[in-house]
Protein backbone atom coordinates (compact mmCIF):
# COMPACT_ATOMS: atom_id res chain seq x y z
CA UNK A 1 0.00 0.00 0.00
CA UNK A 2 1.47 3.36 -1.05
CA UNK A 3 1.94 6.04 1.56
CA UNK A 4 0.11 9.33 1.17
CA UNK A 5 2.53 12.25 1.40
CA UNK A 6 1.00 15.35 2.91
CA UNK A 7 4.20 17.38 2.46
CA UNK A 8 4.84 18.00 -1.26
CA UNK A 9 8.20 17.14 -2.72
CA UNK A 10 8.55 20.13 -5.06
CA UNK A 11 9.37 23.70 -4.11
CA UNK A 12 6.21 24.91 -5.85
CA UNK A 13 4.03 22.51 -3.89
CA UNK A 14 5.61 23.35 -0.55
CA UNK A 15 5.41 27.11 -0.94
CA UNK A 16 1.84 26.83 -2.21
CA UNK A 17 0.83 24.65 0.73
CA UNK A 18 2.41 27.04 3.22
CA UNK A 19 0.61 30.02 1.67
CA UNK A 20 -2.67 28.14 1.57
CA UNK A 21 -2.45 27.06 5.20
CA UNK A 22 -1.52 30.59 6.23
CA UNK A 23 -4.49 32.13 4.41
CA UNK A 24 -6.86 29.52 5.83
CA UNK A 25 -5.66 30.16 9.37
CA UNK A 26 -5.96 33.92 8.87
CA UNK A 27 -9.42 33.55 7.34
CA UNK A 28 -10.60 31.22 10.08
CA UNK A 29 -9.35 33.54 12.79
CA UNK A 30 -11.07 36.50 11.14
CA UNK A 31 -14.33 34.57 10.87
CA UNK A 32 -14.25 33.57 14.52
CA UNK A 33 -13.39 37.03 15.79
CA UNK A 34 -15.91 38.94 13.71
CA UNK A 35 -18.54 36.23 14.15
CA UNK A 36 -18.26 36.39 17.92
CA UNK A 37 -18.40 40.18 17.80
CA UNK A 38 -21.50 40.07 15.61
CA UNK A 39 -23.20 37.57 17.92
CA UNK A 40 -22.55 39.67 21.00
CA UNK A 41 -23.83 42.80 19.26
CA UNK A 42 -27.01 41.04 18.18
CA UNK A 43 -27.68 39.64 21.63
CA UNK A 44 -26.97 42.95 23.33
CA UNK A 45 -29.33 44.71 20.90
CA UNK A 46 -32.07 42.18 21.58
CA UNK A 47 -31.62 42.58 25.33
CA UNK A 48 -31.86 46.36 25.17
CA UNK A 49 -34.94 46.24 22.95
CA UNK A 50 -36.71 43.80 25.28
CA UNK A 51 -35.71 45.87 28.33
CA UNK A 52 -37.20 49.06 26.86
CA UNK A 53 -40.53 47.44 26.01
CA UNK A 54 -40.85 45.38 29.24
CA UNK A 55 -40.15 48.37 31.48
CA UNK A 56 -42.65 50.47 29.50
CA UNK A 57 -45.31 47.72 29.80
CA UNK A 58 -44.64 47.36 33.53
CA UNK A 59 -45.14 51.06 34.07
CA UNK A 60 -48.52 50.90 32.28
CA UNK A 61 -49.84 47.59 33.61
CA UNK A 62 -48.53 48.00 37.12
CA UNK A 63 -51.12 50.75 37.78
CA UNK A 64 -54.10 48.57 36.77
CA UNK A 65 -56.05 46.04 38.84
CA UNK A 66 -55.36 42.37 38.14
CA UNK A 67 -58.52 41.74 36.08
CA UNK A 68 -58.00 44.79 33.94
CA UNK A 69 -54.30 43.96 33.63
CA UNK A 70 -55.05 40.56 32.05
CA UNK A 71 -57.27 42.22 29.46
CA UNK A 72 -54.86 45.02 28.55
CA UNK A 73 -51.57 43.06 28.57
CA UNK A 74 -52.01 41.23 25.22
CA UNK A 75 -52.80 44.52 23.54
CA UNK A 76 -49.39 45.89 24.50
CA UNK A 77 -47.64 43.17 22.55
CA UNK A 78 -45.44 44.27 19.65
CA UNK A 79 -43.88 42.48 16.71
CA UNK A 80 -40.92 41.74 18.97
CA UNK A 81 -42.42 40.96 22.41
CA UNK A 82 -45.62 39.21 23.58
CA UNK A 83 -47.03 40.34 26.94
CA UNK A 84 -49.44 38.62 29.36
CA UNK A 85 -50.56 39.01 32.97
CA UNK A 86 -50.68 36.20 35.49
CA UNK A 87 -51.03 35.58 39.18
CA UNK A 88 -48.20 33.00 39.10
CA UNK A 89 -44.53 33.60 38.33
CA UNK A 90 -43.06 32.55 34.93
CA UNK A 91 -41.26 29.21 34.63
CA UNK A 92 -37.56 29.36 35.42
CA UNK A 93 -35.58 29.29 32.21
CA UNK A 94 -31.95 28.60 31.47
CA UNK A 95 -29.41 31.34 32.04
CA UNK A 96 -26.89 32.62 29.49
CA UNK A 97 -25.09 35.76 28.46
CA UNK A 98 -28.24 37.16 26.81
CA UNK A 99 -30.32 36.71 29.98
CA UNK A 100 -27.66 38.49 31.99
CA UNK A 101 -27.50 41.27 29.38
CA UNK A 102 -31.29 41.62 29.38
CA UNK A 103 -31.47 41.73 33.17
CA UNK A 104 -28.72 44.36 33.33
CA UNK A 105 -30.45 46.48 30.66
CA UNK A 106 -33.83 46.29 32.46
CA UNK A 107 -32.31 47.31 35.78
CA UNK A 108 -30.54 50.15 34.03
CA UNK A 109 -33.80 51.37 32.48
CA UNK A 110 -35.74 50.90 35.72
CA UNK A 111 -33.43 51.02 38.75
CA UNK A 112 -36.44 50.71 41.06
CA UNK A 113 -36.86 47.06 40.03
CA UNK A 114 -35.61 44.65 42.62
CA UNK A 115 -33.60 41.56 41.81
CA UNK A 116 -36.22 39.23 43.22
CA UNK A 117 -38.96 41.05 41.29
CA UNK A 118 -37.36 40.34 37.91
CA UNK A 119 -36.96 36.95 36.27
CA UNK A 120 -35.29 36.40 32.91
CA UNK A 121 -34.54 33.04 31.27
CA UNK A 122 -34.43 31.11 28.00
CA UNK A 123 -36.99 28.63 26.75
CA UNK A 124 -36.31 25.80 24.38
CA UNK A 125 -33.39 23.42 23.87
CA UNK A 126 -29.75 24.46 24.00
CA UNK A 127 -29.08 23.50 20.37
CA UNK A 128 -32.56 24.32 19.06
CA UNK A 129 -34.74 27.39 18.83
CA UNK A 130 -34.48 29.50 22.00
CA UNK A 131 -36.53 32.53 23.04
CA UNK A 132 -36.07 34.99 25.82
CA UNK A 133 -38.85 34.95 28.41
CA UNK A 134 -39.45 36.15 31.95
CA UNK A 135 -41.62 38.32 34.14
CA UNK A 136 -41.79 41.36 36.40
CA UNK A 137 -43.63 41.14 39.75
CA UNK A 138 -46.03 43.96 40.43
CA UNK A 139 -46.70 45.61 43.76
CA UNK A 140 -49.84 43.52 44.45
CA UNK A 141 -48.00 40.21 43.88
CA UNK A 142 -49.08 39.64 40.29
CA UNK A 143 -46.73 39.07 37.36
CA UNK A 144 -46.35 40.71 33.98
CA UNK A 145 -45.01 38.00 31.66
CA UNK A 146 -43.06 38.60 28.46
CA UNK A 147 -41.71 36.41 25.68
CA UNK A 148 -39.73 37.30 22.54
CA UNK A 149 -41.33 36.44 19.20
CA UNK A 150 -37.88 36.18 17.57
CA UNK A 151 -35.52 33.39 18.49
CA UNK A 152 -32.29 34.30 20.23
CA UNK A 153 -29.66 35.12 17.60
CA UNK A 154 -27.03 32.48 17.04
CA UNK A 155 -24.16 33.10 14.69
CA UNK A 156 -23.52 30.40 12.09
CA UNK A 157 -21.12 30.39 9.19
CA UNK A 158 -23.33 30.99 6.20
CA UNK A 159 -22.96 29.48 2.77
CA UNK A 160 -21.79 32.87 1.55
CA UNK A 161 -18.92 32.77 4.01
CA UNK A 162 -18.04 29.24 2.95
CA UNK A 163 -18.21 30.21 -0.72
CA UNK A 164 -15.93 33.17 -0.03
CA UNK A 165 -13.50 30.86 1.72
CA UNK A 166 -13.42 28.40 -1.19
CA UNK A 167 -13.01 31.21 -3.74
CA UNK A 168 -10.21 32.86 -1.77
CA UNK A 169 -8.40 29.56 -1.24
CA UNK A 170 -8.66 28.76 -4.95
CA UNK A 171 -7.40 32.20 -5.96
CA UNK A 172 -4.46 31.94 -3.54
CA UNK A 173 -3.67 28.45 -4.80
CA UNK A 174 -3.66 29.54 -8.45
CA UNK A 175 -1.62 32.70 -7.82
CA UNK A 176 0.86 30.81 -5.64
CA UNK A 177 1.39 28.11 -8.26
CA UNK A 178 2.00 30.64 -11.03
CA UNK A 179 4.29 32.86 -8.96
CA UNK A 180 6.32 30.06 -7.40
CA UNK A 181 6.75 28.30 -10.74
CA UNK A 182 8.04 31.57 -12.19
CA UNK A 183 10.41 32.04 -9.27
CA UNK A 184 11.59 28.42 -9.44
CA UNK A 185 12.26 28.50 -13.20
CA UNK A 186 15.97 29.45 -12.70
CA UNK A 187 16.33 26.54 -10.28
CA UNK A 188 14.88 24.14 -12.83
CA UNK A 189 17.24 25.54 -15.47
CA UNK A 190 20.14 25.10 -13.05
CA UNK A 191 19.15 21.49 -12.36
CA UNK A 192 18.87 20.76 -16.10
CA UNK A 193 22.26 22.36 -16.73
CA UNK A 194 23.86 20.37 -13.89
CA UNK A 195 22.47 17.15 -15.42
CA UNK A 196 24.18 17.97 -18.74
CA UNK A 197 27.62 18.64 -17.22
CA UNK A 198 30.17 16.14 -18.46
CA UNK A 199 28.16 14.97 -21.47
CA UNK A 200 29.86 17.28 -23.97
CA UNK A 201 33.03 19.34 -24.03
CA UNK A 202 31.30 22.69 -24.21
CA UNK A 203 30.55 24.44 -20.90
CA UNK A 204 26.90 24.42 -19.85
CA UNK A 205 25.95 28.03 -19.11
CA UNK A 206 22.57 29.34 -17.96
CA UNK A 207 21.09 32.76 -18.48
CA UNK A 208 20.81 34.69 -15.18
CA UNK A 209 17.21 35.61 -14.41
CA UNK A 210 14.60 35.80 -11.70
CA UNK A 211 15.16 37.27 -8.22
CA UNK A 212 18.52 38.64 -7.17
CA UNK A 213 19.45 35.44 -5.31
CA UNK A 214 18.61 33.32 -8.35
CA UNK A 215 20.67 35.55 -10.64
CA UNK A 216 23.57 35.34 -8.21
CA UNK A 217 23.26 31.56 -8.17
CA UNK A 218 23.28 31.43 -11.97
CA UNK A 219 26.34 33.69 -12.14
CA UNK A 220 28.14 31.52 -9.56
CA UNK A 221 27.24 28.40 -11.55
CA UNK A 222 28.61 29.92 -14.76
CA UNK A 223 31.78 31.03 -12.97
CA UNK A 224 32.18 27.52 -11.60
CA UNK A 225 31.86 26.15 -15.13
CA UNK A 226 34.55 28.56 -16.31
CA UNK A 227 36.90 27.51 -13.48
CA UNK A 228 36.29 23.84 -14.19
CA UNK A 229 36.97 24.44 -17.88
CA UNK A 230 40.20 26.28 -17.11
CA UNK A 231 41.27 23.53 -14.71
CA UNK A 232 40.61 20.80 -17.27
CA UNK A 233 42.35 22.78 -20.00
CA UNK A 234 45.42 23.38 -17.84
CA UNK A 235 45.60 19.69 -16.90
CA UNK A 236 45.18 18.67 -20.53
CA UNK A 237 47.86 21.11 -21.67
CA UNK A 238 50.21 19.86 -18.97
CA UNK A 239 49.76 16.23 -19.97
CA UNK A 240 50.13 17.04 -23.67
CA UNK A 241 53.29 19.06 -23.02
CA UNK A 242 54.89 16.29 -20.95
CA UNK A 243 53.87 13.68 -23.53
CA UNK A 244 55.47 15.77 -26.26
CA UNK A 245 58.70 16.40 -24.37
CA UNK A 246 59.00 12.79 -23.26
CA UNK A 247 59.18 11.58 -26.86
CA UNK A 248 62.71 12.91 -27.40
CA UNK A 249 64.44 11.17 -24.44
CA UNK A 250 62.36 8.05 -25.04
CA UNK A 251 63.46 7.94 -28.67
CA UNK A 252 67.10 8.27 -27.62
CA UNK A 253 66.62 5.48 -25.09
CA UNK A 254 65.16 3.18 -27.76
CA UNK A 255 68.02 3.88 -30.20
CA UNK A 256 70.68 3.19 -27.61
CA UNK A 257 68.96 0.07 -26.23
CA UNK A 258 68.44 -1.48 -29.67
CA UNK A 259 72.01 -0.83 -30.82
CA UNK A 260 75.44 -1.59 -29.48
CA UNK A 261 76.33 0.46 -26.44
CA UNK A 262 79.36 2.67 -26.93
CA UNK A 263 81.50 4.55 -24.53
CA UNK A 264 79.50 7.24 -22.80
CA UNK A 265 76.11 5.71 -23.63
CA UNK A 266 75.53 4.67 -20.03
CA UNK A 267 75.97 8.23 -18.84
CA UNK A 268 73.68 9.43 -21.64
CA UNK A 269 71.04 6.90 -20.61
CA UNK A 270 71.23 8.08 -17.01
CA UNK A 271 70.90 11.69 -18.19
CA UNK A 272 67.81 10.83 -20.24
CA UNK A 273 66.25 9.02 -17.26
CA UNK A 274 67.02 12.00 -15.03
CA UNK A 275 65.48 14.37 -17.58
CA UNK A 276 62.28 12.31 -17.73
CA UNK A 277 62.21 12.18 -13.94
CA UNK A 278 62.48 15.98 -13.84
CA UNK A 279 59.60 16.23 -16.29
CA UNK A 280 57.38 13.98 -14.18
CA UNK A 281 58.36 15.77 -10.97
CA UNK A 282 57.51 19.10 -12.58
CA UNK A 283 54.13 17.77 -13.70
CA UNK A 284 53.31 16.39 -10.24
CA UNK A 285 54.37 19.65 -8.59
CA UNK A 286 52.15 21.64 -10.94
CA UNK A 287 49.15 19.36 -10.38
CA UNK A 288 49.69 19.47 -6.62
CA UNK A 289 49.64 23.28 -6.70
CA UNK A 290 46.16 23.10 -8.19
CA UNK A 291 44.85 21.46 -5.05
CA UNK A 292 43.75 23.31 -1.94
CA UNK A 293 46.68 25.06 -0.30
CA UNK A 294 47.95 24.62 3.20
CA UNK A 295 46.93 26.50 6.29
CA UNK A 296 47.43 30.24 6.18
CA UNK A 297 49.16 31.69 9.22
CA UNK A 298 50.74 34.97 10.19
CA UNK A 299 54.21 34.86 8.59
CA UNK A 300 57.22 37.16 8.53
CA UNK A 301 57.79 37.50 4.78
CA UNK A 302 61.14 39.25 5.30
CA UNK A 303 62.45 36.24 7.21
CA UNK A 304 61.00 33.88 4.59
CA UNK A 305 62.75 35.70 1.72
CA UNK A 306 66.00 35.81 3.69
CA UNK A 307 65.86 32.02 4.21
CA UNK A 308 65.39 31.42 0.47
CA UNK A 309 68.44 33.59 -0.29
CA UNK A 310 70.44 31.82 2.42
CA UNK A 311 69.58 28.38 0.96
CA UNK A 312 70.71 29.56 -2.49
CA UNK A 313 74.00 30.79 -1.02
CA UNK A 314 74.49 27.38 0.60
CA UNK A 315 74.74 25.72 -2.83
CA UNK A 316 77.02 28.41 -4.26
CA UNK A 317 74.43 30.39 -6.21
CA UNK A 318 75.00 34.06 -6.93
CA UNK A 319 71.98 35.55 -5.14
CA UNK A 320 71.87 38.93 -3.39
CA UNK A 321 69.35 40.33 -0.93
CA UNK A 322 68.63 44.05 -1.37
CA UNK A 323 65.95 45.24 1.05
CA UNK A 324 65.74 47.56 4.03
CA UNK A 325 62.73 45.79 5.53
CA UNK A 326 63.57 43.58 8.48
CA UNK A 327 59.99 42.52 9.26
CA UNK A 328 56.76 42.43 7.30
CA UNK A 329 53.97 40.18 8.56
CA UNK A 330 51.04 38.84 6.54
CA UNK A 331 48.65 35.89 6.72
CA UNK A 332 49.76 33.54 3.92
CA UNK A 333 50.43 29.92 3.08
CA UNK A 334 54.11 30.01 4.00
CA UNK A 335 55.00 26.81 2.12
CA UNK A 336 53.40 28.01 -1.12
CA UNK A 337 55.02 31.45 -0.92
CA UNK A 338 58.42 29.87 -0.25
CA UNK A 339 57.99 27.60 -3.29
CA UNK A 340 56.99 30.54 -5.49
CA UNK A 341 59.97 32.70 -4.45
CA UNK A 342 62.32 29.73 -4.85
CA UNK A 343 61.00 29.13 -8.37
CA UNK A 344 61.57 32.77 -9.32
CA UNK A 345 65.13 32.65 -7.98
CA UNK A 346 65.89 29.36 -9.74
CA UNK A 347 64.42 30.71 -12.98
CA UNK A 348 66.71 33.75 -12.78
CA UNK A 349 69.77 31.59 -11.98
CA UNK A 350 68.96 29.17 -14.81
CA UNK A 351 68.67 31.81 -17.51
CA UNK A 352 70.90 34.60 -16.23
CA UNK A 353 73.25 33.07 -13.65
CA UNK A 354 72.47 35.70 -10.99
CA UNK A 355 69.51 37.00 -8.97
CA UNK A 356 68.81 39.98 -6.70
CA UNK A 357 65.85 39.67 -4.31
CA UNK A 358 64.15 42.71 -2.78
CA UNK A 359 61.09 43.30 -0.65
CA UNK A 360 58.79 46.33 -0.47
CA UNK A 361 55.39 47.02 1.08
CA UNK A 362 52.74 49.67 1.53
CA UNK A 363 49.45 49.78 3.43
CA UNK A 364 47.68 47.41 1.00
CA UNK A 365 50.19 45.02 -0.55
CA UNK A 366 53.65 43.54 -0.36
CA UNK A 367 55.90 43.00 -3.38
CA UNK A 368 58.69 40.42 -3.61
CA UNK A 369 60.94 41.28 -6.59
CA UNK A 370 63.52 38.94 -8.19
CA UNK A 371 65.80 40.74 -10.68
CA UNK A 372 68.42 39.17 -12.94
CA UNK A 373 70.88 40.53 -15.52
CA UNK A 374 70.32 37.99 -18.27
CA UNK A 375 68.94 38.34 -21.82
CA UNK A 376 65.37 38.94 -20.64
CA UNK A 377 62.26 37.75 -22.50
CA UNK A 378 60.94 39.07 -25.81
CA UNK A 379 58.03 41.40 -25.19
CA UNK A 380 55.71 39.21 -27.28
CA UNK A 381 56.36 36.27 -24.94
CA UNK A 382 55.96 38.00 -21.57
CA UNK A 383 52.32 36.92 -21.32
CA UNK A 384 53.09 33.37 -22.51
CA UNK A 385 55.95 32.38 -20.24
CA UNK A 386 53.59 31.91 -17.26
CA UNK A 387 51.67 29.27 -19.24
CA UNK A 388 52.60 25.79 -17.96
CA UNK A 389 55.36 24.04 -19.96
CA UNK A 390 55.96 27.07 -22.19
CA UNK A 391 59.60 27.84 -22.92
CA UNK A 392 61.05 30.44 -25.21
CA UNK A 393 63.00 29.33 -28.26
CA UNK A 394 66.34 30.01 -26.60
CA UNK A 395 65.34 27.84 -23.68
CA UNK A 396 64.46 24.81 -25.79
CA UNK A 397 68.04 23.76 -26.35
CA UNK A 398 68.60 20.32 -24.97
CA UNK A 399 71.33 21.52 -22.61
CA UNK A 400 68.78 23.70 -20.81
CA UNK A 401 67.14 22.06 -17.82
CA UNK A 402 63.67 22.74 -16.52
CA UNK A 403 60.20 22.34 -17.92
CA UNK A 404 58.97 25.95 -17.94
CA UNK A 405 56.96 25.34 -14.76
CA UNK A 406 58.59 27.77 -12.32
CA UNK A 407 56.77 30.91 -13.45
CA UNK A 408 53.46 29.04 -13.87
CA UNK A 409 53.62 27.76 -10.28
CA UNK A 410 54.54 31.21 -8.96
CA UNK A 411 51.62 32.77 -10.85
CA UNK A 412 49.19 30.19 -9.46
CA UNK A 413 50.40 30.77 -5.90
CA UNK A 414 49.90 34.51 -6.34
CA UNK A 415 46.36 33.99 -7.66
CA UNK A 416 45.50 31.69 -4.78
CA UNK A 417 46.41 34.52 -2.40
CA UNK A 418 44.44 37.12 -4.35
CA UNK A 419 47.59 38.62 -5.90
CA UNK A 420 49.40 38.43 -9.22
CA UNK A 421 52.76 37.82 -10.88
CA UNK A 422 54.08 40.73 -12.93
CA UNK A 423 56.94 40.29 -15.40
CA UNK A 424 58.83 43.14 -17.06
CA UNK A 425 62.12 43.44 -18.89
CA UNK A 426 64.84 45.42 -17.17
CA UNK A 427 67.84 46.90 -18.90
CA UNK A 428 69.38 44.39 -18.90
CA UNK A 429 67.61 41.31 -17.51
CA UNK A 430 64.13 40.43 -16.25
CA UNK A 431 62.22 41.70 -13.21
CA UNK A 432 59.66 39.29 -11.73
CA UNK A 433 57.34 40.80 -9.08
CA UNK A 434 55.25 38.59 -6.80
CA UNK A 435 52.52 40.99 -5.60
CA UNK A 436 50.43 39.85 -2.63
CA UNK A 437 47.64 41.60 -0.69
CA UNK A 438 48.75 42.54 2.81
CA UNK A 439 46.36 40.55 5.03
CA UNK A 440 47.18 40.94 8.72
Amino acid sequence: MSRVRLWPGSLTGRVTLVLLVAILVEFGGTVLVFGEAERLLLRTGQAQRVAEQVVAAEQVLGQLPPDRRREIAPGLSTRHVVFAASDTPPPAGRQSDITRAARAAMLQWEPALEEDALRVGLSGRSFGTQRLQGGIRTGDGGWILFRLREPVSHWHASLQWLASLVFLAGAVLLAAVLLVRTMAAPLRALADAADRIGIGRQPILIEPGGPQEMRRLAEAFNAMQARIGELIDSRTEALLAVSHDLRTPLSRLKLRLHGRLRDGDQEALQADVAEMQDMLDSLLAYLADGAEGGERVRTDLAALVNSVVHNAHAVGAEVALATELTQIHAVVDAGAIRRAVTNLVENALRHAGDATVSLSADAEQVTITVRDHGPGIPEAQLAQVIVPFFRGDSARARDTTGMGMGLAVADRVAQQHGGRLHLANADPGLRAELILPLVH
